[in-house]
């Protein structure tokens, strides 16, 4: 079968990879549409982050059909549509018991720490799919998955930003433009999108963005309207998390998503200290984020008309990582079309 697979040499599309077998408790999926990832920029071109073993196949961000179920295995009907959860936990230990699986002491990734989805099939856990309603399209399911949902988990489970909550959110890109959305679908008073491209600031305008501002006048606008109570970071730059922290009012919290192995800076302890500032990390979802943004896209009640940027076929994912990395991708997400 095809499969984009990632070797020490780097990553390629290949048509003579071997096809996977479902065993018990796992699905087979025929695989449609599947995202582009941040991560895999990492994984690929920078080398910021590392995949559990080489050569395995990379894309965590997926939608497809059932194909078969493992032998004993009871699941979704071969056909049904679904989305695929791809953080693959045991929900046996202490942290899956209490509600925060993303925390998961045998967490694995699909398309880092096991095989992924940029592929015609994958095999995955039955308890990782969510059936789609008919309503909502394989790129917008697909995408829901990690984009949306992680997103989500940042904006309201960690952030917690309600009605009437002041944010901004550092960087328009793959999970950033999703939280300039949800913060305005939860209630937000207001909301600043803070990136240096001029698309980005567009796209988050489009999105719900009271002000998309450049990084060189963000701060000073913030300060004007008198700081925010939750500062969204989803680039993982040591001058953009002290821009997020620096943009809080007095008892703001700021969320830090992006990944990289820069420095986390606050500022000034005395200001921290005596503002009763907050800083937190946010690391994936749970798979109640998942149903949950799946359920809201296809009702309609969130819409997010720049979560799907540009629709590539598998053969060109190379540049489409390349893509990511320039930020040259058409809104939140390039999704590759496995069937294209």
């Amino acid at each position: 079968m095809r499969a984009a697979v990632l070797t020490p040499s780097g990553l390629s599309v290949r048509d003579d990879w071997p096809e996977p077998e479902p065993g018990p408790g796992e699905a087979l999926i025929s695989l449609s549409k599947v995202g582009i990832c941040g991560s895999d920029v990492h994984f690929v071109l920078d080398g910021t982050a590392k995949t559990a073993y080489t050569p395995i196949v990379l894309g965590h961000e997926p939608a497809g059909r059932v194909e078969a179920l493992g032998p004993d295995t009871d699941g979704p009907a071969v056909g049904t549509r679904v989305a695929i959860m791809p953080l693959v936990t045991c929900m046996a230990c202490d942290r899956c018991r209490n509600g925060w699986s993303c925390m998961c002491k045998e967490r694995l990734c699909i398309g880092a720490d096991v095989e992924g989805c940029w592929a015609d099939l994958t095999v995955v856990p039955v308890r990782n799919l969510v059936p789609l309603p008919d309503t909502l399209s394989d790129e917008l399911a697909a995408v829901a998955t990690d984009s949306v949902a992680t997103a989500y988990h940042a904006v309201a489970n960690r952030g917690g930003v309600t009605s009437g909550s002041r944010v901004a959110v550092w960087g328009a890109g793959g999970l950033g433009l999703s939280a300039v959305g949800l913060s305005r679908w939860l209630g937000a008073s207001s909301v600043i999108a803070v990136d240096p491209r001029p698309e980005a600031q567009a796209w988050a305008l489009e999105t719900g963005a009271d002000e998309a501002l450049h990084p060189d006048v963000a701060l000073k606008r913030i300060a004007e309207l008198g700081g925010v109570d939750v500062a969204l970071e989803f680039v993982g730059r040591e001058d953009s998390v002290e821009g997020a922290v620096r943009s809080l009012d007095d008892r703001g919290r700021a969320v830090i998503v992006g990944l990289s192995d820069a420095r986390a800076i606050a500022g000034r302890l005395m200001t921290f200290v005596l503002r009763e500032r907050e800083m937190v990390g946010s690391y994936g979802n749970e798979p109640s984020d998942v149903r949950e943004m799946v359920e809201a896209m296809a009702s309609g009640s969130l819409v997010l008309p720049r979560v799907v940027g540009d629709v590539i076929p598998l053969a060109d994912v190379v540049e489409g990582v390349s893509r990511v990395q320039r930020g040259d991708t058409g809104g939140s997400r390039i999704v590759v079309d496995i069937t294209g």
